[in-house]
């Protein structure tokens, strides 16, 4: 008898640093989620288009197409627009904390001071919330 087949949690993480991709994919693989991932904009968008994720961790700091306009481009997107979009940055300014929760990112995030843990158990919460 064939077990239904479940789905894993989709993510994908936009990441422009191969150590924090790699880093992170990792924690996300064992934690039982099919990570994708991206390292520009372009490339991100091109992704979440066409693979659907369940949710997005996307950096600021890319090359060409910075995080705040992908961020703006996803929420123009109608398949794309209810997505939730975690930001995750080296920076700690208030001013990019406002804009991308204005530009509909539920939550925003300092890299180096969220431990991966946290990361996975807030994703899972935005997905369940999500659906």
């Amino acid at each position: 008898m064939n077990k239904p087949k479940v789905s894993k949690p989709k993510v994908l993480l936009v990441e422009d640093s191969k150590f924090f991709l790699k880093a992170t994919t990792v924690v996300f693989e064992r934690e039982g989620f099919e990570v994708l991932t991206a390292a520009t904009g372009e490339e991100a968008l091109s992704v979440a288009q066409s693979k659907k994720p369940d949710i997005i961790l996307l950096d600021l700091m890319l090359p060409r197409l910075d995080g705040m306009m992908v961020l703006r481009m996803l929420r123009g997107i109608p398949a794309l627009k209810d997505t939730p979009v975690i930001v995750l940055s080296g920076n700690n300014s208030e001013q990019d904390r406002s804009q991308a929760k204005k530009l509909g990112a539920v939550d925003y995030f300092q890299k180096e001071s969220t431990p991966a843990a946290e990361l996975v158990k807030l994703v899972r919460n935005a997905i369940i919330i999500k659906k």
